[in-house]
């Protein structure tokens, strides 16, 4: 039976209670358009050599255009708009005019006193109609300008919701944008393990995708409350992402650490442990030795400690050296013959 090995070593650290978190972006939007009308055009990035539309995983800036809708109708109302407000500004100047006149004939009481009150009145309304007519202009201009769907942040596109051609309406979402230059890593504990998690303390993680690296962020928030089915308290830890490794969903581990330094402790991969066959109870190890000139995988009853990430205290049943099956424990037999593979 081929397997992989590996080695009982001797760790000393810290004792503490492991967990998982997911990747979430610092932000992201949901980049909606405040106008209707079919998407004319979308921009293009080059990529493979070829040119293409805007995509997930582009990065964009903020200001940007996204998406361009039709304009014609927005330019013709602002061509409307503008005209209106041409027409009120002349009957402003005319109602100008009349009042001028009005106010000089009535001075010499050459006119009545409604017809005087009737003078004011239109050139007040000629005033009020010449604001209403500037306002619905700058209406019309902004509706032209939101025709244009432009990125509110530097980021990266996690998705894109529409296509050329599309027929979109006010508040359809055309993209989703996240800012993943920092990260929120965001994990949950019970109430008991507070005590060991500070605002600012700094926490060190892993992930399974890049072994060996290694992350180190802030807890930037702990939850007030906790959740009401779970009855746990979400921690988000702050992680610089500079290069964008961290991708949004990832999974990491993370050792919440109870202050207790353990040394000389015997550690193996988690992956090594397998359930005993004496009825289910307990755990065990297959140890590879040499019998007869064969490499054999002896069970071995262990007692498990704490977990540290991808790895495990053995308390009891191990010395430091010896080798055990780390992949391929679960089919094995025991006293079965083995072969080691890379």
């Amino acid at each position: 039976m081929p397997v992989q090995a590996a080695i009982a070593r001797i760790e000393s650290g810290v004792e503490g209670y492991p967990y998982s978190a997911v990747v979430n972006p610092y932000t992201q939007v949901n980049v909606a358009f405040r106008t209707e009308g079919y998407i004319d055009e979308i921009p293009t990035r080059k990529a493979l050599d070829e040119v293409r539309i805007l995509q997930g995983g582009d990065i964009v800036i903020r200001g940007e255009p996204l998406a361009i809708v039709n304009d014609e109708q927005y330019r013709d109302k602002v061509v409307e708009a503008a005209a209106n407000v041409s027409k009120t500004e002349a009957a402003r100047r005319k109602a100008d005019l009349d009042y001028k006149r009005a106010s000089a004939l009535f001075a010499t009481a050459s006119i009545t006193a409604p017809d005087y009150d009737a003078a004011r009145e239109e050139y007040e309304i000629s005033q009020a109609a010449v604001v209403g007519s500037k306002a619905r202009l700058d209406h019309a201009k902004e509706n032209l300008n939101d025709t244009v769907l432009r990125s509110p942040l530097t980021g990266v596109i996690l998705q894109r919701k529409i296509e050329v051609g599309t027929l979109v309406h006010k508040d359809t979402v055309g993209f989703v944008v996240a800012d993943t230059a920092r990260v929120k890593v965001v994990f949950t504990v019970p109430d008991v393990v507070l005590s060991y998690i500070k605002l600012g303390s700094v926490l060190s993680m892993r992930t399974e995708s890049m072994p060996g690296k290694v992350f180190t962020g802030q807890v930037t928030e702990i939850s007030p409350e906790a959740e009401e089915r779970t009855r746990v308290f979400a921690i988000t830890v702050t992680v610089p992402n500079p290069d964008a490794l961290l991708k949004t969903g990832m999974v990491m581990s993370l050792l919440l650490e109870r202050g207790k330094a353990i040394r000389n402790r015997i550690v193996i991969p988690l992956s090594c442990l397998v359930t005993h066959s004496n009825g289910g109870e307990g755990f065990a190890v297959f140890v590879l030795q040499i019998d007869q000139k064969v490499l054999r995988a002896k069970v071995r009853r262990v007692i498990p400690g704490p977990v540290i990430g991808n790895r495990i205290v053995v308390l009891q049943g191990l010395t430091v050296g010896e080798r055990i099956v780390s992949n391929g424990a679960a089919q094995l037999q025991d006293g079965q013959a083995v072969r080691i593979v890379p």
